[in-house]
């Protein structure tokens, strides 16, 4: 079994000290949030690819949330798509693993019907998860708390398209699925999941992405149904930032390599 774990870096900081952090720990990788620093207009792809090297470190990006592919206006739809396309030319560029993408429509439920909103994402995913592909990246459509698609719609998501998932844990067990839920579903769809996001919650009807072990997430039954089922793929701690310091998601790596290792 072979589990990559790294943390997200956002935009408000120099992105050098935490590249340098994440080596240190014994991280794999780094995902980058496109938004703002990272983004396609701002991002200065040879030095990010030479500091990944530097460190030891793979790259997965976090596509820009702030795009409706969900849209039912078929124009603003393409439009969005034709942006996050333009994105994940630049994650090529930065050799990027994965590219996560929110599965997700800004529509409200009482002006669309669920059939129209949902038929424009699968369209959209499939669309990006085929560009990505032609360019060496794999796009994971990923899990959030909606009003057209949540988790539990993905097995339909999956079936409508090629592309692979992002199972997020904090978004997952605010939608109704806890830890053994989760387990399960890695269980049965592990071979299209190829990246999660890891973070808690104290809550049941808000994700705080918090690190592992500081909410209500069974983050155990995750773990072993990983080793039991020789998982392979990646894994970012997607917490919120603690400090001046890297110190959080270092201890949320520490407690889920403990969990793994219990697990084997």
């Amino acid at each position: 079994m072979q589990v990559s774990q790294g943390f997200m870096v956002e935009h408000r900081e120099d992105y050098r000290p935490a590249f340098a952090a994440a080596g240190e720990a014994g991280f794999d990788h780094v995902e980058l949030n496109m938004e703002a620093r990272f983004s396609r207009d701002a991002i200065d792809a040879s030095a990010v690819r030479a500091a990944a090297a530097e460190h030891g470190l793979d790259v997965v990006v976090h596509l820009p949330f702030t795009v409706d592919i969900g849209s039912p206006f078929p124009e603003a739809r393409a439009g969005a798509c034709r942006e996050l396309e333009a994105h994940i030319d630049v994650a090529a560029e930065l050799d990027a693993r994965r590219a996560v993408l929110h599965a997700r429509s800004f529509a409200r439920p009482f002006h669309w019907d669920a059939e129209t909103v949902v038929e424009a994402i699968h369209g959209s995913v499939r669309r990006l998860q085929e560009y990505g592909a032609d360019r060496g990246v794999t796009v994971c459509a990923e899990n959030l708390k909606g009003d057209f698609v949540d988790v539990t719609d993905f097995p339909a998501l999956l079936s409508a398209t090629e592309a692979s998932m992002c199972l997020d844990t904090g978004h997952a067990y605010v939608s109704g699925m806890d830890g053994a839920d989760q387990a399960a579903f890695l269980r049965e769809h592990g071979d299209r999941i190829a990246h999660v996001h890891l973070n808690d919650t104290r809550h049941d009807g808000d994700d705080e992405h918090l690190p592992v072990g500081l909410g209500r997430v069974e983050f155990a039954p995750l773990a072993a149904a990983m080793v039991e089922t020789d998982w392979r793929g990646t894994c970012t701690h997607e917490t919120l930032r603690y400090g001046d310091g890297f110190e959080h998601v270092e201890t949320s790596k520490r407690r889920f390599d403990a969990l793994l290792a219990a697990a084997r």
